[in-house]
């Protein structure tokens, strides 16, 4: 339960906030309250008193989530009073909020907001809308009625100016576009290798070049496909891969042992080969971008979506000068995005 007594919430609860400012000056007075707790030998122990203290937290966040959220400008009225949040806490110092939709004889469990109060705070999706569902020409495919739709994107933006937002990119299409950084579904690797054979026993070290290209994995095989790589170390000076051993055993001479290393460059993107074609399908103009591995768009609107390749990580990043428009706004206005997005992404519930 909470003290009304105390000048910090008396701060907060009869205050107008935005969703920024109740998850900062909440979550910072929950803190302090918990440490306060945690400290006290009369209450540090006492779990039950501590599970209910981040629930009376995650009550207020909740609460006052709610009423920023459907004070929003341009949120349908209809919509506003049909969405309500549910606060639980399953252990101490983690709350979470679940944010409901009713409806006729149901409630829809739209997303969480897990571990409301710390600083990883995240939103996951459960019943919002995908990319099949905003781009499906089949009416009964759509669960959500276009103001529905729109009521959704102003309410998870809202929450993204708090720092809430989704981790991942399969979860729904109410994310921003701008940042958005995803692994495709074809093999971007492309492998090298160096031979080199095995005079005697011991010593011995194997050297590739892998060229501008990131090292995603590497094997040091012999001439029957065994995998000697755990007999040695590998290190990486610039471009050049060195792998090697002190002791390499006797069966080994005579053989010749292979470098072969998986690597993954800005010149091997099948995801760029797939945008390329669908863009200019549609009269989008793709170009190379002035940073190595970026490329970019001129859309339309005069707006650049610009597409980066995070070939270290085998990923790919987007950004867009609008920040807040998401995958449903720009999927609406230009098909072809939605459609690159389809083909590229790895099947997953939100996507396929």
């Amino acid at each position: 339960m909470l003290n009304y007594q105390d000048n910090l919430l008396q701060e907060i609860i009869p205050v107008h906030l935005t969703a920024k400012e109740a998850r900062t000056k909440i979550a910072a007075r929950y803190r302090k309250q918990l440490d306060a707790m945690r400290n006290d030998p009369l209450w540090g122990a006492n779990e039950p008193a501590l599970l209910n203290a981040t629930l009376s937290y995650t009550s207020l966040l909740a609460d006052k989530l709610a009423q920023a959220l459907t004070d929003l400008d341009g949120l349908d009225t209809d919509f506003a009073k049909r969405l309500w949040l549910d606060p639980i806490a399953p252990q101490p110092e983690h709350g979470a909020v679940n944010f409901y939709l009713a409806g006729d004889g149901k409630n829809t469990l739209l997303m969480t907001l897990q571990d409301a109060l710390t600083d990883d705070a995240r939103l996951v999706a459960v019943n919002l809308p995908t990319l099949i569902q905003i781009t499906a020409t089949d009416p009964e495919r759509q669960p959500f009625e276009p103001d529905e739709l729109t009521a959704l994107s102003l309410i998870t933006k809202a929450l993204y100016t708090a720092d809430y937002s989704f981790k991942t990119v399969d979860e729904t299409v109410l994310q921003p576009v701008d940042g958005l950084a995803f692994a495709t579904r074809e093999d971007d690797t492309k492998t090298v290798a160096k031979q080199q054979a095995v005079t005697q026993a011991g010593d011995i070290e194997l050297t590739l070049d892998l060229g501008a290209a990131a090292l995603a994995s590497y094997h040091v095989v012999d001439d029957q496909g065994h995998d000697w790589m755990d007999l040695g170390t590998d290190s990486q000076d610039g471009t050049i891969l060195t792998w090697a051993s002190t002791t390499i055993p006797d069966e080994l001479v005579g053989h010749t042992l292979t470098l072969e290393a998986a690597t993954r460059s800005d010149e091997n993107v099948p995801a760029l080969d797939e945008l390329f074609v669908i863009a200019s399908n549609n009269a989008i103009l793709m170009r190379q971008g002035k940073a190595a591995g970026s490329y970019e768009l001129a859309l339309p609107n005069h707006q650049t979506l610009a597409v980066h390749v995070d070939a270290a990580h085998g990923k790919i990043r987007l950004s867009y000068p609008q920040r807040d428009v998401q995958i449903l706004e720009l999927t609406h206005q230009y098909p072809f995005f939605g459609e690159w997005l389809r083909v590229v992404l790895p099947q997953r519930r939100a996507f396929n």
